[in-house]
């Protein structure tokens, strides 16, 4: 049976978020980069330790990659985009599994 909320977007929001509770998964934290990819190690804000390329994921845009590309319309060619990440970069961390998994979102 689905229960109807009374009142408006707020009241309604507010009753989700009592009814569902608190629910912390994910935490979005700023590193920066000390070594590039491959071998890729980050030092997280306000964390004691480095993390490096066994410790981290990072996303496909953010590491050397094929992609098909067309030229002024015509021909499809195969490209390869290099990382931009470099020593020294600030990047966006997701933190995930009770902080026991790191994905490197994207350069800030």
């Amino acid at each position: 049976m689905i229960e109807q909320i009374e009142g408006g977007g707020f009241s309604k929001l507010k009753h989700v978020i009592k009814t569902l509770g608190y629910n912390k998964d994910v935490d979005i934290e700023f590193a920066t980069v000390l070594a590039p990819l491959p071998d890729i190690r980050i030092k997280i804000d306000n964390m004691p330790v480095e993390l490096d390329a066994d410790d981290v994921v990072v996303c496909e845009h953010l590491r050397d990659h094929m992609r098909e590309v067309t030229i002024n319309g015509g021909e499809v060619v195969e490209m390869t985009v290099m990382s931009p990440l470099m020593a020294g970069d600030r990047v966006a961390v997701a933190m995930y599994a009770d902080n026991q998994g790191y994905l490197v979102l994207d350069r800030i």
